[in-house]
């Protein structure tokens, strides 16, 4: 049962308790949270008001957290509180649906129809400061949005959410007014923190294609040896650990790699032209001649001692060997702007369309791999 919201305002003689007011329309609360979805909680990027469903129902709101969690915001409006009940559940079944694809079309029909309207993947990356996750909606939140619910209406979510782990929970506005000013109050029926912990939800096919071509791959930090040599004798390279090299074996000939440099930006493009193998046996072209990696003068004592030294095969150095098709060497001119895919991996498959087209644009390649 949710806790009751109190608010006193302080005079110089004693506190005094503000009276409840009834808000003039449950019209006005959802265009206040369409403006502001973060009002329920949380970061959210609205979607759409009043979306249609495929079953000829519209559903208040629909919105995506930053986790790609799709958000069914339904206000209780003249219906009754179970009926609100029932309509939230129904609308979540048809929300968890809903693919990449139709999130993207419900934006542009709706939030995104304004002129000069960003696409849907450029509007999750400025109103959250990162690219759309490789999968969406693999979970929803079902939340109804009333002054108050009949107490069975309030056992059936408690006992939906905590008993089957249904994501379903109620918030509550209350409205106050003083000398002038308005105020909400925010209260929830469950603690939101504890109902996504009990929430079972099934995982879904919601991943985004992958072109079947296209990885990301980091090198290291700004000032360190990997891009410089990665640049110069055309190798991506990684170890110290399975975590920083077994994602390199995943790399085939006739991949393309996107290079990335922790604090820089992209930059460079290549090809994959052959298969992982430990740096104490790789062999790249210098002049024309085949000269044993470990002979480069370039890196630091610190390294080859470090890359060359480990008996452990786990902590051994890897390196891959590519061919660029475009890199910089000035970190000063690497491709980065708020919004492009970056990840701690030393290798995954970059799936991000932003990032892929906006490298692509700001190197001149023009997509295709030679």
């Amino acid at each position: 049962m949710a806790v009751e919201m109190a608010i006193w305002r302080m005079t110089g003689a004693e506190p005094q308790r503000l009276g409840l007011s009834p808000l003039d329309s449950e019209q006005r609360l959802e265009d206040m949270l369409a403006r502001d979805p973060s009002v329920i909680g949380g970061d959210l990027l609205l979607l759409g008001q009043q979306v249609r469903t495929a079953h000829g129902g519209y559903v208040d709101l629909l919105a995506i957290d930053a986790e790609g969690c799709v958000h069914v915001l339904e206000l209780k409006r003249d219906r009754t509180p179970r009926e609100v009940v029932a309509q939230a559940l129904d609308y979540g079944s048809w929300a968890a649906g809903l693919s990449i694809d139709d999130l993207a079309d419900i934006y542009a029909a709706g939030a995104g129809t304004t002129e000069n309207a960003e696409s849907f993947e450029q509007a999750f990356a400025e109103q959250f400061d990162c690219p759309l996750p490789d999968t969406v909606n693999e979970q929803q939140q079902f939340t109804i949005v009333a002054s108050e619910l009949d107490p069975t209406s309030e056992r059936i979510v408690e006992f939906l959410a905590e008993s089957y782990g249904v994501p379903i929970n109620a918030v509550f506005f209350r409205h106050f007014k003083d000398e002038g000013s308005e105020y909400l109050a925010r209260i929830w029926l469950l603690d939101p923190q504890e109902a996504e912990a009990k929430a079972a939800r099934s995982p879904r096919s919601k991943t985004r294609p992958w072109n079947g071509r296209d990885f990301y791959v980091v090198l290291g930090k700004s000032g360190e040896d990997r891009w410089p040599l990665a640049q110069k004798y055309g190798l991506l390279n990684g170890g110290g650990g399975l975590f920083y090299w077994q994602s390199l074996k995943h790399l085939r000939p006739g991949h393309r790699v996107f290079a990335y440099v922790s604090g820089a930006g992209y930059v460079g493009i290549g090809r994959v032209v052959g298969e992982m193998t430990l740096v104490r046996d790789a062999v790249v072209t210098v002049d024309g001649q085949a000269v044993p990696f470990v002979n480069l003068p370039e890196a630091s004592e610190g390294y080859w001692q470090w890359a060359l030294t480990i008996d452990d095969m786990d902590l051994a150095e890897r390196v891959v060997p590519v061919e660029w098709q475009h890199c910089i060497g000035d970190l000063d001119q690497a491709v980065w702007e708020k919004g492009l895919f970056a990840s701690q991996h030393t290798a995954c498959k970059l799936r991000d369309e932003r990032t892929i087209a906006t490298v692509e644009a700001a190197f001149g390649i023009d997509g295709a791999v030679s």
